[in-house]
């Protein structure tokens, strides 16, 4: 009879707990603002990037994890929320999240990477890609961490496409997130304040997952999908780095003008004890770059840098508030860049001729950082990583912090 009580009380604060506005993402918002301004010179220097016209096909992507939401409930999967909730906090959430990006994009007026028009900041296709997944996760986390992982995994590809595809710069696509998940949590926040507890379904727990959510000590091995912004040097002497192919012109003159990065990947965490882990990390980092060139007759066409990273790390972590872990870890292992060729824009701004090429390669690596979990449910977690990365022998990027958003599922 005591486990029955316990387990009707705790699924009642559970409810009530779900009820109250849900403060995560809301740092996006300022991540995207701080790049705006951190990113505006760069946006404005010379160095157009070239046009792609698969923009239209990354609305596939982006709005897959609100049509899995959606496909799951037709089917009879048991969700969150009652239809009638579930369709006013998803009309409510997309009324939000297209009215705040639509009223910004007509008022900063930023022009696209390809300069097919003034309509980039911030991404459409960010905002309702982060939308959906935050709907997703709020509807049908509770089954499976892996759905919540599923949908973010879904709208951080949507921000590296419409990078690669020329058509948003960094802080556009971060801002576009920030919305997304702010507006959907204020949607399911005023759904509740309209429909009280009523249509909310009551989560039903064992009692060793009671135990687990009731507990200061949880075991967190498992498997952490990482998303966020990895900076360096912005501003590069490309002498030690780069072949210079139009030798009329000289590598000491020229520096490479680099944004912030994206970076996304996977980590498995396993736990030795309660305390110490070990890790193994994988990760892909995209940022955009021009080249300053002191000729002004010559301009370059803008490209992108593509890095991987594959890391072990070793690391503890202890709790320190119910529910909240945070830990330090040593990361080691390599970096690998792709290699890039900058070329003149034509006078017809068609393709033109060689300027430089950045050499391909593979570095070892090495850094420090911090990991905070925050407990979501017995088999979840949220939080945050923030390393310290440097790449021994090479002048190219060599010192980057690394700050993301992760979401764990827990073995």
């Amino acid at each position: 009879m005591a486990y029955y009580i316990e387990k009707f009380l705790l699924e009642d604060s559970l409810i009530r707990e779900e009820m109250r506005f849900n403060q995560d993402g809301v740092m996006a918002p300022l991540r995207g603002i701080i790049q705006t301004f951190t990113h505006r010179n760069f946006n404005n220097l010379p160095g157009p990037f070239r046009e792609n016209n698969h923009r239209w096909g990354d609305y596939g992507l982006a709005l897959s994890p609100l049509a899995a939401t959606w496909a799951m409930k037709a089917f009879g999967v048991k969700s969150r929320s009652t239809t009638r909730r579930m369709l006013t906090a998803n009309g409510m959430a997309l009324g939000l999240t297209v009215g705040l990006t639509q009223m910004l994009k007509w008022s900063v007026s930023e022009t696209r990477p390809d300069g097919s028009n003034d309509n980039s900041f911030p991404s459409m296709h960010a905002s309702l890609a982060f939308m959906g997944a935050t709907v997703l996760s709020r509807e049908y986390g509770h089954i499976s961490p892996w759905i919540t992982i599923g949908g973010y995994s879904a709208a951080t590809g949507t921000q590296l496409l419409r990078i690669r595809h020329n058509a948003h710069w960094m802080n556009d696509i971060f801002m576009g997130a920030g919305i997304g998940v702010v507006s959907t949590h204020l949607a399911y926040f005023l759904t509740d304040r309209i429909f009280g507890k009523d249509g909310i379904r009551r989560m039903t727990f064992s009692p060793s997952e009671l135990a687990q959510l009731d507990a200061w000590n949880y075991h967190p091995s498992g498997f952490r999908l990482v998303s966020g912004t990895e900076t360096n040097g912005r501003s590069l002497d490309i002498a030690d780095f780069a072949e210079l192919v139009d030798e009329s012109l000289d590598l000491k003159d020229i520096t490479l003008r680099s944004s912030a990065s994206i970076t996304s990947g996977f980590e498995a965490e396993w736990f030795l004890t309660d305390k110490v882990f070990l890790s193994a990390i994988g990760r892909y980092t995209l940022s955009q770059a021009k080249l300053q060139i002191p000729d002004p007759s010559i301009t370059a066409w803008g490209e992108q840098i593509h890095i991987y990273h594959g890391d072990i790390a070793a690391g503890w972590e202890t709790p320190i508030v119910k529910g909240i872990r945070i830990g330090a870890r040593t990361l080691w292992g390599v970096r690998y860049n792709e290699g890039v060729t900058f070329r003149r824009v034509a006078e017809d701004m068609q393709l033109g001729e060689p300027l430089l090429h950045i050499k391909p390669q593979l570095r070892p690596a090495g850094g420090a950082g911090i990991v905070i979990d925050m407990l979501q449910s017995h088999n979840q977690t949220v939080g945050f990583t923030i390393d310290y990365l440097h790449t021994f022998n090479t002048h190219f990027l060599p010192n980057r912090w690394v700050i993301a958003s992760s979401w764990k599922a827990m073995f």
